[in-house]
Formats: structure tokens, sequence, C-alpha cells
């Protein structure tokens, strides 16, 4: 029982939820997850549109050989949308009018670091295994307590280049805003006992979690 009580306390201490929810240019709404100085969307992204109101182009408004497609379906099936959100590329994540909500952001990768170090900073999980290539991977424990931050329910997989959907039902794959190399930049991904660290080829699809500066 103490110990039980020892990591609600933890829990309670290094982040909330906040009562507060927002709204995209589209009206999807979107609970606020509170951890430090920064408030994290607690859904995955479902704008189908930039923050100055244009559209993002899809594979139903052009072409799909068309490079400019930035945004699909999970798995291509439009029923994902309304839990999963869109899967977007990273042109759409560093366009300059922006994919997140006015005054909000897609995280840079150091930003992500900050979060799941924080989430893991607890008894419930062992230290981080690094390997020479800048690739790290953070695992529980236990399968007794659920990563806080993501659920299942948030698992929409990725969207390879080649126009392959892989791993729909078992990760939930994020962009960060920072680049890797020529034609990849760092992504995040969890599954039910782990986040790793890892890159993405630019042109593929990935799920987007905006973040702000809490200023309060």
């Amino acid at each position: 029982m103490k110990n039980i009580l020892y990591i609600l306390l933890l829990h309670l201490s290094i982040c909330t939820f906040a009562q507060k929810k927002m709204k995209d240019i589209d009206g999807n709404t979107y609970n606020i997850f509170t951890i430090g100085n920064t408030d994290w969307l607690l859904e995955n992204l479902k704008t189908s549109r930039f923050a100055n109101g244009d559209s993002i182009p899809s594979s139903e408004s052009t072409v799909n050989s068309n490079p400019k497609i930035m945004k699909w379906a999970p798995a291509g099936d439009k029923e994902r949308i309304k839990n999963q959100g869109y899967l977007y590329s990273w042109s759409a994540v560093i366009d300059t009018r922006g994919i997140c909500p006015t005054g909000w952001k897609v995280p840079s990768d150091d930003e992500w670091k900050i979060l799941v170090d924080t989430l893991f900073n607890n008894s419930n999980s062992i230290p981080v295994t690094t390997t020479e290539n800048s690739n790290y991977t953070y695992k529980k424990k236990t399968n007794k307590q659920a990563i806080p931050f993501v659920s299942e329910m948030d698992y929409a997989g990725s969207r390879m280049q080649n126009g392959n959907y892989i791993f729909q039902e078992s990760f939930a794959y994020y962009w960060t805003n920072t680049m890797d190399y020529q034609g990849y930049a760092w992504m995040w991904y969890f599954s039910p006992t782990t986040v790793n660290h890892y890159n993405y080829e630019i042109n593929g699809g990935l799920s987007v979690r905006c973040m702000r500066t809490n200023l309060k």
C-alpha cells in the first residue's frame, strides 16, 4: 500500500491533467496534459487546415504520387481519424503556416526528450539504453502501470514513403521538428512498455502532438 501511495504522489508531483481544453481551427477539442512548465495535447492532432486557414493537402485532394501530399488517414481508413488523428508528412510539421494551433508548436527533439525523461523518472522504469548513433529506448519494469501520455487508442502506426502503412495497432509514432540528416528527421514512438527514439523518412507520415510553454 505504501509503494502504491508513493508512486501516486510521485506521479502527481511531476505531471497533472489540466481541466482546461483547447480547440484547433477545425473545432476539434483536445485535453491538455501539463508537465513542468509546458502544456501538451493529450490526443493526436486531427486538423485538416494550417493555423492560417489553408487546407493541408491530402491524398484525396492531390494525385497520390504528388510529393506535396502532407496528410493521410491512419492505415488509409477515414474512420480512424476521429480517434487517432491524421498522419502528417514532415513538410507539414515545419510549414511556416503552422500545423499546430496559434501559440502551440511541434516539439523539438530535445523537448520530447525532456518529456520522456520526466515520464520515466520513477521506480517503474529501468535506465535508458543508448546506442552510439543517438538512438535510445526507455523500458518499464512491469506491465502493471501504463505509460502516461499515450494510450493504445493513439496507436496510429505510420505511413512509409512507398505508401505502405505499418504497425497501426502496435505503435504511436510522433514527429519532432528536428532534422537528423538529409531526408530524415527525428521521431519518438511509443509501445505499451517502451518509448523509443529514432529517425524517419521525411516523406513518410507520422502522428503529431503539439506543445506550448505554460507562462502561468
